[in-house]
């Protein structure tokens, strides 16, 4: 069974780090160079994630971090996904969004509702792959939070408790109970944010049913295009993409790239029931259609791009993957 780390998160998160550091005047030049690193992957693993909150932590002396972090994140700060809270009817809706494209910010444990005997309707992460640490949970439940009271301001949550998995110091606990303003119950076997019945019918002021229409079908074909979870595949993207740019893209040098064996990449994609060539294509194939949105772009400057030495075979390519000519998607994408 995979465990959490095999799993990703996506890099918009690095945008919440910035924020932060910038809000604070955190001054760690190797820290924001990191940051700035990891902002320009497509994702992390959780490891790597965590890693980054842990130095944070370790560089700064808040008794609580995930909460001052996410107490600074607003609606435009988690794009699409923001402006679906801020466009639905109530809160009961916008958590629902939330349930459902909450893969475009991570993969693994998901959300679910549970209903409990109070009344009290509570998001709950099983553990199917283990457990994320306590400043990472701390993140997610209070930036939720700090948004939706934003989208209801000047209303705000009135929330029945919070489960941690985690054990909390005694000063950790008390910061959680001034955030979320009820009970905090440390140690629990799952992560759970509970509302109670009357936050779940609070309208949302700027509600907008087209806007919202709209919005959610941006966002499932965003959720379409997510890189795999697996982050080995999300690496070797990367990496694929890099050596496109430099115009030199077969596998041998994407190992190198990698620091692994020409043998080893092979290997592992093999684990995956994948192979090389076909993963190259998909690539070059999705990049290809955004290439061509970016009307900026000449068709030379694409072929290169895609890593072909000349016009004629990124054509040729593109015809067999689309049944038409790039110029002729252009055109009917125009």
């Amino acid at each position: 069974m995979n465990n959490l780390d095999d799993f990703f998160i996506s890099r918009d998160v690095i945008g919440y780090l910035e924020n932060f550091v910038e809000l604070n005047q955190v001054d760690i030049p190797s820290y924001k160079k990191k940051l700035i690193s990891f902002g320009n992957k497509q994702q992390m693993s959780y490891a790597q994630w965590w890693r980054l909150l842990e130095e944070l932590e370790e560089k700064t002396s808040y008794t609580a971090l995930g909460l001052e972090i996410g107490k600074h994140i607003r609606v435009e700060h988690v794009g699409v996904l923001g402006y679906l809270f801020r466009t639905a009817r109530n809160i009961g809706e916008a958590l629902s969004c939330f349930k459902r494209f909450q893969g475009l910010i991570y993969a693994g444990s998901v959300a679910h509702v549970e209903t409990n005997g109070d009344g009290a309707i509570s998001l709950v992460w099983n553990p199917d792959y283990g457990y994320s640490s306590q400043t990472s949970d701390e993140l997610l439940l209070s930036a939720m939070v700090n948004i939706v009271n934003e989208i209801i301001h000047p209303k705000k949550l009135s929330l029945s408790f919070v489960n941690f998995t985690q054990r909390l110091t005694t000063e950790r606990l008390e910061a959680c109970k001034a955030f979320f303003n009820c009970t905090i119950r440390p140690e629990q076997e799952k992560l759970a944010i509970a509302f109670s019945a009357s936050d779940f019918a609070t309208p949302i002021p700027h509600s907008d049913r087209t806007l919202h229409e709209i919005l959610g079908k941006q966002a499932q074909e965003l959720l379409v295009k997510v890189p795999s979870s697996d982050t080995f595949i999300a690496e070797l993207t990367d990496e694929i993409i890099r050596c496109l740019h430099e115009g030199i893209c077969d596998a041998s040098n994407v190992a190198l790239k990698m620091n692994i064996s020409e043998r080893t990449l092979h290997r592992r994609l093999k684990a995956k029931d994948k192979v090389f060539r076909e993963v190259l294509k998909d690539i070059r194939k999705s990049m290809a259609q955004n290439y061509l949105e970016e009307h900026k772009l000449t068709l030379v400057e694409i072929a290169l791009l895609l890593g072909y030495s000349e016009q004629s075979s990124f054509t040729r390519a593109f015809s067999q993957w689309y049944g038409c000519s790039p110029l002729q998607y252009r055109k009917q994408h125009t």
